[in-house]
């Protein structure tokens, strides 16, 4: 069983400006997303944006993950459930971006998910994923910021996705707990010791790490106060 003998280091990835599309082990779930989106939020300006393809928006678990309940009120969280309305989604929000401050990261979970759906012929499918591409790549280029985006599969129609990402990390799991790693094997990023014991890689590891995080922002704290994500 693992076990913690100390406060992890906490090097979570620091995301770059661009497309940075992350493959995660499905034991993990979406949890290092929902890390790495909230580590953004801390640390940097403005509002995140989360468009959800594959039902992974768990808006509960950002909450039980936030180290401080104020900082959701900076979240905004859509849904979309079929491949023309997660299309609208990405470019309502494109064009909503283009009047208002930059955000301070944008995510999209699944975001092939809509478009390997039966509602609609493989030929629009696709031209409508190539679309919600080319709105994510658009809000990288225009605001200079972190777009971060995950896929159902790794095969032949995602491939589009894999070309427009300018970063490709993985996050595995490993028995001394999750392992972001630059997909090209060029450099790797850990966010546990290998020195002091196993670490758990359960919620519980995660808001531990957050709120070290948290602590490393200036002004941030660990306060309780209520409030919720947007869901929109």
């Amino acid at each position: 069983m693992s076990t913690r003998s100390r406060r992890p280091t906490a090097d979570l990835p620091e995301l770059a400006p661009g497309v940075t599309l992350v493959d995660v082990d499905d034991e993990l779930g979406v949890t290092p997303v929902q890390a790495l989106l909230l580590d953004r939020v801390l640390g940097a300006d403005g509002p995140a944006f989360w468009v959800d393809g594959a039902n992974r928006a768990n808006t509960t678990r950002l909450r039980e993950l936030a180290p401080a309940d104020r900082v959701l009120d900076r979240i905004e969280v859509a849904r979309g459930f079929t491949a023309h309305q997660h299309t609208s989604l990405l470019d309502r929000l494109a064009g909503r971006l283009a009047a208002r401050e930059s955000p301070s990261v944008v995510v999209a979970t699944g975001l092939d998910g809509m478009y390997r759906a039966a509602d609609v012929d493989a030929d629009t499918a696709e031209q409508l994923f190539i679309r919600a591409i080319a709105s994510v790549a658009r809000v990288a280029r225009v605001h200079d910021t972190p777009v971060l985006v995950t896929r159902c599969r790794d095969d032949a129609f995602s491939k589009p996705l894999r070309r427009a990402a300018g970063t490709h990390l993985t996050c595995r799991k490993t028995p001394f707990g999750p392992r972001f790693e630059d997909a090209a094997g060029d450099t790797e990023t850990l966010v546990y010791h290998t020195d002091d014991g196993w670490l758990q890689t359960t919620l519980a590891y995660w808001q531990e790490v957050l709120e070290h995080r948290a602590r490393m922002y200036e002004g941030a704290t660990v306060d309780r106060a209520a409030a919720a994500p947007s869901i929109r």
